[in-house]
């Protein structure tokens, strides 16, 4: 998880059939869960051409991680949900587990492909993979500074392949990628190099990223040069692109622009990261998408709410769009890249001067659906499964984040929060949905609500989602919204965050709390 040290920049379908509107109704720590058969009387245009994170359904994700007495098919059920067993989940429909290197020399690269098949019948899919963690004998002995010794793979510029097809067992690192590729690439889109590899204890030294390489010294979690970096970048878009043609390489969940700067000007030469014959291609060329981190909590001063939270999310996407503008990936000169958030939340409990609450988070876990979307970001992956600690023990945010209370010590006697909750009712109710944004603008909304309008293909309908923007340190907030008199509403279905109904009409009050419309 990174924490840093200062800012920096700074359930079920529905109908809305066509979104046709009708007479009466409109229609951190470890990472191992209407009325029936009336006439429209008038009709809200689709767009023709849906938003730029619109290529695919949005994936509502969970890291995984380490809980006593839990398997990973155990905790699996937990989030994604099992029938047979009675066990709703918490509307997760995407997985991010780890797969280290030291943990497939020991027990194999197939040890968790039953796991896999596990979240496959269980509706997982498109997961997101880190991949890092050499083993002893694996591991770079390089001290690049002060002692410390590199934490990334030896041997990384050994050739990757020994012949055509095949790999080169010499590369430690592509040996190990090649396998576990092989191996779970049925099950994984996303291929993250490693984890946080800027995360840092030295905030300060960020600001100089964009123009000057880091130190490796600064680098806690990598500890090597910015080229050993791209090479592993290289090494694996060379694998994926041979073994998986579906999957998509991700620099792995940064926090900082800086660092995707030196990525995208640095080729992986050794020798500064300059353009050879032998290093022809710069950082930019080896990925296909873009993960990042983001912890609202860090940035938001006063104003600690659900929406100055959730904006954080599209903050940071823009801050990094930035920087692959600057180098032309912006789908004219190069292609766009994709973008994930594979680790975010806030915590359900206030813990110094960190935004928290029950509330305030459910909240949030809406809200950053919604705009995550709405921003072209393909999905984001809640951290985490379960609280680390019972709330009244919590003293650190991280302690009180979780789609279920504190674990017990063998399945399945678990207590889902008010943030879970929220999430599989947003789940259920968008997943499979495109953000529809000229949908969206005829809903003509006045400058102190947001929300957004969902499209479905398959079943030809939408989804209405809607909130009172909310300021300050509080979540209370009221609005009285009218949808637009050419729509003709009159009456209609609201659903609020635990899925309950009731009937309103075309003139609605909105709170700070995200509420779904349907016919």
């Amino acid at each position: 998880m990174i924490k840093r040290l200062a800012a920096f920049r700074g359930i079920y379908a529905l109908s809305f059939p066509l979104l046709l509107w009708f007479l009466s109704s409109c229609s951190k720590e470890a990472l191992v869960a209407g009325v029936d058969g009336e006439e429209p009387e008038a009709t809200l245009n689709s767009s023709a051409v849906l938003s730029s994170g619109s290529a695919g359904s949005f994936l509502y994700g969970s890291n995984m991680g380490y809980y006593s007495g839990w398997s990973d098919q155990q905790l699996a059920e937990l989030l994604i949900g099992n029938p047979t067993k009675n066990i709703a989940g918490a509307g997760v429909n995407s997985l991010r587990p780890a797969m280290y290197d030291h943990f497939v020399q020991r027990w194999g690269y197939d040890i968790r492909v039953g796991a896999f098949e596990t979240y496959r019948r269980l509706g997982g899919k498109e997961h997101t993979m880190f991949l890092s963690g050499p083993a002893d004998a694996h591991r770079d002995k390089t001290k690049y500074c002060n002692g410390v010794q590199s934490k990334t793979f030896a041997n990384l510029y050994e050739p990757i392949w020994s012949s055509p097809g095949k790999v080169n067992a010499k590369n430690y690192y592509a040996s190990y990628v090649y396998n576990v590729v092989k191996t779970y690439g049925p099950y994984v889109k996303y291929w993250e190099v490693w984890n946080e590899p800027d995360y840092t204890k030295n905030w300060a030294a960020t600001q100089t990223w964009a123009k000057s390489d880091p130190n490796p010294c600064d680098l806690s979690n990598f500890a090597a040069p910015i080229q050993s970096y791209v090479r592993m970048l290289r090494i694996t878009y060379e694998i994926v692109k041979h073994l998986d043609k579906d999957g998509l390489v991700c620099v792995g969940g940064l926090g900082y622009p800086g660092f995707l700067d030196a990525i995208l000007r640095n080729t992986d030469n050794p020798n500064k990261g300059s353009v050879s014959a032998n290093y022809p291609k710069k950082g930019g060329q080896w990925f296909d998408c873009l993960s990042y981190h983001v912890y609202p909590m860090y940035y938001l001063g006063s104003n600690r709410n659900s929406d100055a939270a959730a904006a954080m999310i599209v903050r940071y996407k823009n801050d990094f769009q930035a920087v692959l503008d600057k180098y032309s990936y912006n789908g004219k000169t190069n292609p766009k890249k994709a973008f994930i958030v594979t680790e975010t939340n806030i915590p359900r409990k206030a813990i110094g001067n960190y935004v928290g609450g029950n509330e305030v988070q459910r909240n949030f876990l809406i809200k950053a659906a919604v705009v995550a979307q709405k921003a072209g970001i393909s999905g984001l992956y809640v951290y985490c499964p379960a609280e680390s600690k019972p709330l009244s023990q919590a003293t650190d945010p991280y302690q009180a984040m979780g789609f279920y209370q504190n674990l017990p010590s063998s399945p399945y006697n678990n207590t889902i929060t008010p943030g879970g909750i929220a999430w599989r009712t947003v789940s259920n109710l968008l997943k499979n949905r495109q953000y529809d944004a000229a949908a969206t603008a005829q809903l003509k909304l006045p400058s102190n609500v947001d929300g957004g309008v969902f499209y479905s293909a398959a079943s030809n309908d939408h989804v209405c989602v809607l909130w009172a923007k909310t300021s300050g340190a509080s979540e209370s907030v009221s609005v009285q919204y009218s949808f637009p008199a050419s729509l003709n509403i009159k009456t209609l279905t609201q659903i609020n965050w635990e899925n309950k109904q009731t009937k309103v009409t075309n003139t609605i009050r909105l709170t700070g709390s995200p509420v779904f419309f349907k016919g």
